[in-house]
């Protein structure tokens, strides 16, 4: 009876392509779309038709910071709190009203910040010229907070007003610390910001309802922020410093939005025990990789996470949707292009996630830090952790130090247990490895029989090296020749590769065991696998203990499953004969055969020969003939070939017998080259099946007959499944992360090396038993690498549903009126789309390096589509005519060199400050002074300030101080451009400080106020997507001298 595991083409054809179907198969599902949603919530008060209903009227238009519709946003959400908290039978009041003093012990308090005021600094200076040797010069930033903050007492918090400055004066209060669920509500001035953060929003609002309720209370407090002005610089996590309730947060769960459906990611996480508490959802999703790569820098962008953790020093997670990157930040990131089983993934994750947050009361988010970072919370000593998911349904975590334990076990123990197996058999003399001879007895004129024991050694290497060139180098081609391919069609480049790599793998590895058949085929392989994996492993241990990096656990689980399979290959051997038995049974046997052959034959002594087969059994020796006699008589397929030695044989005569020997010859020849010749008996041997018990299998060397053909079997099911999935989960998460980045400016050959690294990855547990495979899955394989390479070089990269993402942009000079609309990204694709647009037909178009990195800008003359920008400008009236007073500047020379400059602006709330030169010092009436928790004020001063105001047509008052001894001010009252109420005359100076203003305006709801906007929205070609490129859709420009 067949063995239906037994290491043949069919069943290793046949397993091996069952378990990669089975598990890649819904990997890619589960991949592709969310879980569904229940019919009816298992939490208690949480209502996902409210949610959806809540997210739809907040994403009705674009809400960013500096619009009218993020206003409304704010009063619809204090409407919902309060509705939910009426509702809710708990009772609550408003933070500063006289109740909330009256009486202080309210279950619920809501925080309308109007208050929170900050000044900082942002980061590296913008222009200026300046050397490396001169003091750095930085960027400061004045924001007025506008945040909706709910507080939700738990059962374990302290009475009263406790978070007041008049509280319990001198007293630790509230020691076991608070649990923050944060989401921002404020949207990009192009996207109407359904799953950024609009979901997370909505998500909050039931995370207030549940909480609420008093059947739920927490046993730790829960604060619910809100927040407005995310999306220009973490500006209102920034604000939320302000709230007396921050020094008291230990934990957090931040919810974001980096892509427009699908699973809610959990990007990443500060540790151990805070990821505990996420570990238990009904349907985690996400891997140590991505917290690793925004550590180590390879992620630029960043979340509110970034000033929770990195500023004050809070313990938490960051879970947001990361795919489709093309409608992020666009008119596609809207209710209709996302679903409910979305908003359900990241509603469920975040309930049992804040419950398990705010229920730990024990000492685990308590007590003095481990980093003892002064100005930052106590909330304990946190461990560094390892987590994947599973299949989207289970969450394995450990800690750090625990697989760092594990890595250096694996790298010392164990090549000293195959050490000690490998003595073990040679002292039993059935080490076959590297055995290229077996020498059968001590006399020196007995020749060594060959045994063809390093036969197989060099394949892997070769075909690797191979392999992985020929898909690295299609990965180079797909960058050179259509390097955005991936953004539409990820599956087709991972199909091109695996196919590839299969196929390139399995002829390689194939045709070498067709012309060389070797039992240590296998072997080497693992062998090779091994020592390549325990080389990755000691710089994985590295990273592990120096860089506390985790991502390294793949290899930590395939190093420890090559090593089973390396351990299993070697216990095989202890199946065979030993090596000097089996040699002086094949020298037996040949030298029996030899006497044979040159006795004379009478009809007294009958010849032994079998009858002599027919046809094709006649025909001259072919290469694989040879190797099949010396399989069957002597040993050892082709043994002289690899080096062992061969004693040249006398050319035949007229005289040479048929079987064998040499009538010349007047002796017996004892060598065992002698012996390789065709022999009748060979002819039968060969038609011998492999099935039968104790034969080789075809070729293979004769000492392997007693091999078990199932040990493949438990081998793969070792090295494979856990490792596919591991890689096939990770791979695909990376390639959705990064595959649309290039419109960004991103590195285009970053997403086909992941694609590529990957596929080595997926397919590595396959080739110790790929030279089994039949030719079908490869022949098939080879269709779809051709079929696939062909769409994947000539196919257009962008469609409607993955839309080229464009940078859009309108400058103005508020001086001169000049006008120009610019788009960034690459020229190959930016011209196409400019020349669709009715105002630039005409124009000239000029393309240069853009302000982002990797991306062109190109610009032409706005002037047929200028900006409607001021509400009260009269119909019929050029908007060009209003430019002048949309901005005024006073500026009030002081003693010294200091000046105050008023900065005023029509409907906008964000102006900034661009100097020539840099200033010491600056402070904005109003604000609270400098916050040094953002970073102390710049040694090279400050060369640009960008001003918020949470009020419409409020100015800035903005006191200034710069070195420069040379400043001679004779009139201290200068105003420059049209003031409301006055005007005034520019005075000229020699010395001084001179600047821009800037202004921006992001409020494109209405129709007509950004016509260029309106046109890019209408005639740009349905594969394109428009975006913003900074702060403002507008800028206007005005200039002004101190």
């Amino acid at each position: 009876m067949l063995n239906p595991i037994a290491f043949r083409p069919g069943p290793v054809t046949f397993w091996t392509t069952l378990v990669y179907l089975a598990l890649l198969i819904p990997i890619i599902i589960i991949n592709e779309e969310p879980p569904s949603a229940p019919d009816q919530s298992p939490y208690d008060s949480v209502n996902l038709t409210q949610a959806w209903l809540d997210l739809t009227t907040i994403t009705r238009a674009h809400h960013p910071y500096n619009s009218h519709a993020n206003d409304e946003v704010r009063k619809f959400l204090l409407q919902r709190v309060e509705s939910i908290l009426d509702h809710s039978g708990a009772s609550w009041t408003t933070d500063g009203t006289k109740s909330a003093f009256d009486n202080s012990n309210y279950a619920v308090t809501v925080f309308d910040d109007m208050t929170s005021n900050v000044t900082f600094l942002m980061g590296s200076g913008i222009g200026g010229a300046h050397t490396g040797n001169e003091p750095s010069v930085g960027i400061g930033a004045y924001f007025e907070g506008t945040n909706v903050i709910v507080y939700i007492r738990g059962k374990s918090d302290d009475a009263g007003g406790w978070w007041r400055a008049d509280a319990l004066h001198g007293s630790r209060r509230n020691e076991k610390g608070l649990a923050l669920v944060n989401a921002h509500y404020d949207s990009v001035s192009t996207g109407f910001g359904a799953t950024d953060d609009g979901m997370g929003v909505v998500t909050c609002l039931q995370v207030i309802q549940h909480f609420a309720n008093p059947s739920n209370q927490p046993e730790r407090g829960i604060v619910v922020v809100m927040n407005n002005g995310e999306e220009d610089y973490l500006y209102g996590a920034r604000a939320l410093g302000q709230s007396p309730l921050n020094p008291f947060i230990h934990t957090f769960l931040n919810l974001e939005g980096a892509g427009a459906g699908g699973r809610a990611l959990l990007f990443r996480s500060t540790d151990k025990e805070v990821t505990a508490a996420y570990a238990k959802t009904t349907d985690p999703f996400g891997t140590v990789i991505g917290s690793d790569a925004f550590g180590l820098g390879f992620i630029k962008s960043g979340t509110d996470y970034s000033v929770l953790y990195d500023i004050y020093g809070q313990r938490g997670l960051d879970l947001a949707f990361f795919r489709p990157r093309a409608r992020y930040h666009t008119n596609q990131d809207d209710a209709s292009h996302t679903s409910k089983n979305s908003l359900w993934h990241m509603l469920s994750a975040a309930i049992h996630t804040t419950r398990s947050l705010s229920g730990d009361t024990g000492t685990t988010f308590t007590g003095p830090r481990s980093d003892g970072a002064r100005g930052k919370v106590a909330n304990g000593s946190p461990s560094d952790g390892v987590w994947f998911d599973l299949f989207g349904k289970s969450l394995v975590l450990f800690g750090l130090r625990g697989m760092f334990a594990w890595s250096l076990t694996v790298l010392v123990a164990t090549p000293l247990i195959l050490i000690v197996v490998t003595y073990i058999l040679r002292k039993l003399d059935k080490y076959y490895f590297f055995a290229s001879n077996v020498r059968t007895c001590d006399q020196p004129d007995y020749e060594y029989v060959p045994a063809g024991g390093w036969k197989g050694f060099f394949r892997f290497p070769f075909a690797l090296t191979v392999a992985g060139g020929l898909t690295a180098g299609t990965a180079l081609l797909f960058k050179k020749v259509n390097p955005f391919i991936i953004y539409s069609s990820p599956y087709s480049v991972w199909a091109t590769t695996i196919s590839l790599f299969y196929f390139s793998f399995w002829a390689i590895m194939r045709g070498a065991n067709f012309a060389r058949p070797s039992a240590l085929h296998r072997g080497y392989t693992i062998i090779w696998l091994f020592a390549l994996g325990w080389a990755t492993l000691v710089a994985v241990t590295v990273a592990e203990d120096r860089l506390k990096i985790g991502a390294g656990y793949i290899f930590v689980f395939l190093q420890s499953a090559v090593f089973l399979t390396a351990f299993i290959s070697l216990l095989e051997l202890f199946s065979l004969q030993k090596k000097t038995a089996w040699g002086m049974q094949i020298r037996e046997d040949h030298e029996a055969r030899d006497l044979f052959h040159v006795l004379p034959h009478t009809s007294d002594t009958p010849s032994q020969l079998p009858a002599i087969p027919r046809h094709e059994s006649l025909k001259a020796p072919t290469a694989r003939d040879s190797d099949a006699t010396a399989s069957a008589t002597s040993g050892p397929p082709g043994a002289y070939q690899e080096g062992d030695g061969e004693t040249e044989q006398d050319e035949p005569t007229e005289r040479t017998p048929l079987v064998g020997g040499n009538a010349t010859s007047g002796h017996i020849r004892t060598t065992f080259a002698t012996t390789y010749r065709r022999s009748i008996s060979a002819l039968v041997n060969k038609a011998r099946r492999y099935e039968e018990d104790g034969e080789p299998y075809e070729y293979e060397q004769s000492w392997s007959g007693h091999l078990p053909s199932w040990a493949w079997f438990f081998q793969f099911l070792l090295l494979g499944p856990f490792s596919i999935i591991l890689a096939a989960q990770t791979g695909l998460m990376l390639t959705d992360a990064v595959h649309q980045t290039g419109a960004d400016g991103s590195n285009l050959l970053l997403p086909y090396l992941i694609v590529f690294f990957f596929t080595v990855l997926l397919l590595l547990p396959l080739t110790p038993f790929i030279h089994r495979v039949t030719h079908h899955i490869p022949v098939f394989l080879l269709v779809v690498f051709v079929a696939t390479l062909i769409y994947n070089l000539a196919a257009f990269p962008f469609s409607e549903n993955n839309r080229y993402k464009t940078f859009f942009i309108q400058r103005i000079s508020l001086d001169t009126a000049d006008n120009t609309v610019c788009y960034t990204g690459v020229e190959e694709y930016i011209r196409p789309i400019i020349a669709e647009m009715p105002s630039a037909s005409g124009r000239v178009v000029s393309c240069g390096k853009g302000l982002r990195a990797g991306l062109e800008e190109c610009c032409y003359d706005g002037s047929a589509v200028a900006p409607r920008l001021a509400d009260d400008l009269p119909d019929g009236v050029p908007p060009e005519n209003s430019y002048a007073d949309l901005v005024w500047i006073n500026v009030t020379r002081g003693d010294g060199n200091t000046a105050q400059l008023e900065i005023g602006a029509k409907n906008t709330k964000a102006c900034f400050l661009k100097l020539e030169k840099p200033v010491s010092g600056f402070s904005v009436d109003g604000g609270t002074g400098w916050d040094d928790r953002f970073g102390q004020f710049p040694e090279g001063g400050v060369n640009h300030i960008k001003l918020w105001h949470r009020n419409w047509d409020q100015p800035w008052v903005v006191n200034l101080e710069w070195k420069d001894d040379k400043a001679q001010v004779s009139d201290p009252n200068v105003t420059i451009g049209a003031h409301p109420f006055g005007g005034g005359d520019l005075e000229q100076r020699d010395s001084g400080l001179d600047g821009t203003v800037v202004c921006a305006w992001s409020d494109a709801n209405a129709p007509g106020t950004i016509p260029a906007l309106d046109e890019a929205l209408k005639f740009s070609p349905r594969w394109t997507a428009i975006t913003k490129t900074s702060e403002g859709l507008v800028e206007g420009r005005k200039a002004f001298k101190v």
